[in-house]
């Protein structure tokens, strides 16, 4: 588009920061790393499909040090159930608001999310983590990288393996 965007990964968003405390305590009692697997039902083809074997490896690889929380949006909560990882609703059971997922990604230690809103979020509050790309866009066109937000990308995203994946994981999450 030729618009330049040398300013837009220094978004200040703290001011939406909420006490989480209650949350963190009830799904974790220390660290834990964030997986957005979902997409818009519009954009199917933005959505990798393996994060329920990228969890099931992450527990195989890191035991106990990091629980694998998993926040649904609307609708996405059958779903989320799938992934054996720790569902985060809100007290009614519902999503959490939007205050709280940009809190709980900026008291995470690592997020794997597809090309969807928390990741993005997750680029801007400079977080470590990674994000998934297929043939539908690119890390640069969003411009969605920073120094500890990494993008990988593949034509079709069931190319992209798990081992795969995990590897760059592992490169940054240590």
């Amino acid at each position: 588009s030729g618009v330049k965007t040398n300013k837009i990964n220094h978004v200040n968003l703290s001011w939406s920061f909420v006490n989480v405390e209650k949350i963190i305590k009830q799904h974790t009692s220390g660290e834990y790393i964030l997986i957005f697997p979902f997409c818009s039902k519009k954009h199917l083809k933005k959505k990798w499909p393996f994060f329920k074997q990228l969890v099931n490896k992450f527990k195989q690889l890191y035991k106990n040090r990091y629980s694998v929380l998993v926040i649904p949006g609307p609708g996405e909560t059958e779903e989320a159930k799938s992934f054996n990882a720790k569902v985060v609703l809100n007290e009614d059971n519902e999503p959490v608001n939007l205050n709280y997922l940009i809190t709980l990604i900026e008291n995470s230690s690592y997020v794997i999310s597809n090309d969807t809103g928390p990741a993005h979020i997750t680029s801007h509050l400079n977080k470590k983590g990674l994000v998934l790309f297929g043939s539908h866009t690119s890390a640069k066109k969003v411009s969605i990288q920073t120094d500890k937000f990494k993008a990988l990308t593949s034509k079709k995203l069931s190319d992209l393996t798990v081992d795969k994946v995990m590897d760059e994981v592992q490169k940054n999450l240590n």
